[in-house]
């Protein structure tokens, strides 16, 4: 895929830092993410904003500038979460810091959660302390314990920044499943992917929607992926599991979980983005495709 960026706001090089946070953006809710930089410049150094072809581009370089230490980087053409990280860690590199964060646009961090995250790595022992590549923050309420993850996401993961050069992202998936390749090549690398067991984010996985049988067992609407979402989810999948990547159990149970909600609300639709996602991983087909192709 190649890279088309514009830079609006430029930053003085060789200014050392301990955390820069990346924000991925594409048609973010203003107030959302003006929650979220908040959040965010009050716990890390700098922010890098790499927007994906906002149609309010100006409202988020406005949003950026107003919290200052926070810069925009606009991409000409929607590039896929992975791309846009892959843009934003180069250029953090200049910073030369230790830690960078990776966030969605709605994702917002609670009061002192990156404290509270380098408290628990400093009681660490050193011989877990060194080997720590990634550690994805918790989104729910919890006790702080550490426990290791194999598949973690994006948006609350704080990455060394030596590694994520190393490892972040293929952008030929375009969305769904770089970050559980993400956290693969960290441990390749012989480093330790961990999460801690608490409320350090607020972040929901997917939309919030009223889907028939399920939302009637739980009493309210759940998280649901449309079409277009679930064939990057197959496909990727299907890319990762024919690498030995990803295991298959974990592999049928994304398959099952999601298409089952769209098929409970959408119907048989479920089965274009199903078959088609399964055939373009075998085919080698990666990259984006136009969403209007599951209507």
């Amino acid at each position: 895929m190649s890279q088309s960026t514009s830079w609006l706001v430029t930053a003085n090089k060789g200014k050392k830092a301990q955390v820069v946070a990346i924000v991925v953006t594409h048609n973010p809710n203003p107030a959302v993410l003006k929650s979220l930089l908040a959040s965010v410049a009050e716990q890390v150094d700098y922010t890098i904003v790499i927007d994906n072809a906002s149609f309010n581009v100006e409202l988020i370089s406005k949003l950026c500038k107003d919290i200052g230490s926070c810069y925009l980087i606009t991409m000409r053409f929607n590039s896929g979460t992975a791309h846009a990280l892959s843009v934003g860690i180069k250029y953090a590199s200049r910073y030369e810091s230790t830690w960078l964060l990776f966030l969605d646009q709605d994702a917002i961090l609670m009061r002192n959660s990156l404290q509270k995250v380098f408290e628990i790595i400093d009681g660490l022992p050193n011989t877990i302390k060194n080997k720590i590549g990634a550690i994805l923050l918790g989104s729910s309420e919890g006790n702080c314990s550490i426990s290791e993850v194999i598949y973690g996401i994006f948006s609350g993961t704080l990455i060394k920044s030596e590694i994520a050069l190393k490892t972040c992202c293929r952008d030929d998936f375009f969305v769904d499943q770089a970050d559980f390749e993400l956290y693969f090549k960290v441990r390749s690398l012989g480093y330790l992917t961990l999460k801690i067991n608490c409320k350090l984010i607020e972040h929901r996985i997917g939309a919030n929607r009223f889907v028939p049988i399920i939302s009637n067992m739980v009493g309210g609407p759940v998280s649901y992926e449309p079409p277009w979402r679930y064939y990057y989810i197959v496909r990727n999948s299907t890319c990762l599991l024919i690498e030995g990547k990803l295991d298959f159990i974990t592999y049928l149970k994304q398959l099952i979980n999601w298409g089952f909600r769209i098929l409970l609300t959408d119907g048989f639709v479920v089965i274009k983005p199903l078959g088609l996602g399964i055939l373009h991983a075998l085919l080698g087909k990666l990259g984006y495709i136009d969403s209007r192709v599951f209507g």
